[in-house]
């Protein structure tokens, strides 16, 4: 009976395991980067724009799918205190290399209006030590970026 219940509430399969997996994935990093976003309690279009332009890129999913888990990443993140959750389940699931380019990502989220507010500053900072990312590699990216959106 017991096992009945267990395999109820873990899925079917390990496919749907998989599945649910990729979509937490996708749930975190969306609430990171809307965390970026919105740390400036404002969600410019431009931010917006960028938001939706990383994950169509990155999880190769249409505009109404992008919508739906924006939607989707925003109840999640009002149903967590913290974001640790969600930075918890991208460390134990991505290498180093996809924190980066994640971190990447934020950045540019950050970056897309053309300047780094305190608060903003603030959130990729707290990221960064929560991803447990090196601090001249966290300092790389940022200049990177910064010099990119300058460049453009």
């Amino acid at each position: 009976m017991l096992s009945m219940f267990k395999k109820f509430f873990e899925g079917s399969g390990a496919d749907n395991k998989g599945e649910d997996k990729d979509a937490r994935l996708r749930t975190a990093t969306c609430v990171l980067l809307l965390e970026a976003a919105t740390a400036d309690d404002s969600f410019s279009d431009i931010e917006q724009k960028k938001v939706v332009e990383i994950l169509k890129s990155r999880f190769g999913m249409t505009d109404e799918a992008v919508k739906d888990l924006i939607d989707e990443s925003k109840r999640a993140r009002q149903n967590e205190a913290d974001i640790w959750y969600f930075t918890n389940l991208i460390n134990q699931n991505l290498s180093n290399e996809e924190k980066y380019d994640m971190m990447k990502e934020v950045w540019e989220v950050i970056y897309s209006d053309g300047s780094l507010g305190e608060f903003e500053n603030y959130v990729a900072q707290k990221l960064y030590r929560m991803l447990n990312i090196d601090h001249s590699k966290f300092i790389e990216l940022k200049l990177k970026v910064k010099n990119e959106i300058q460049g453009a």
